[in-house]
């Protein structure tokens, strides 16, 4: 788990879930499935390889402790969309200025998550839109490997 800057702001892996759970921490779930922990499909109930999409929390469930997001992580920016960002950003900046510490997390913490960390600072103008992938893998978080899915998203809405 990695602080992101000044932030009270965390991104990384499923298996860091209990551990941001336990510390009181409002849980930012990016992953839509993976068998064994808390997911989009294990919080809705979906079965085999995907959510319907008629399903009314098809993109994501909000709940007061937890948004889980539908978030396929794939090559194809179609898969990533505003109806599902939205809210999940909205839910980090009123979390966050209610005092609460964020967790965001998807599977291995390299594209899901932090990409939702920097869409949150790009949303805030917390970071330079000319270089904000570069400056956040450089300052925020070394790791950061996104898949073109969220990158396009990135590049399409924000730089």
């Amino acid at each position: 788990m990695l602080k992101i800057g000044n932030l009270d702001l965390y991104v990384g892996t499923k298996e860091e879930y209990t551990v941001a759970k336990s510390q009181g921490m409002k849980i930012v779930c990016a992953l839509n499935r993976a068998g064994g922990f808390v997911t989009h499909q294990s919080v809705v109930g979906w079965t085999g390889r995907g959510c319907d999409k008629n399903h009314p929390h098809y993109l994501f469930k909000e709940t007061e402790e937890a948004i889980y997001l539908n978030m396929i992580d794939g090559e194809d920016p179609k898969y990533v969309n505003d109806a599902m960002i939205d809210p999940a950003l909205n839910f980090i900046k009123n979390n966050l200025d209610q005092g609460y510490s964020v967790f965001i997390y998807c599977s291995l913490g390299e594209s899901r998550s932090p990409s939702i960390a920097l869409m949150y600072m790009l949303e805030n103008n917390m970071i330079n839109k000319g270089n904000a992938v570069e400056e956040f893998k450089n300052q925020y978080y070394p790791a950061y490997s996104p898949k073109f899915g969220n990158l396009g998203y990135i590049q399409r809405r924000w730089l």
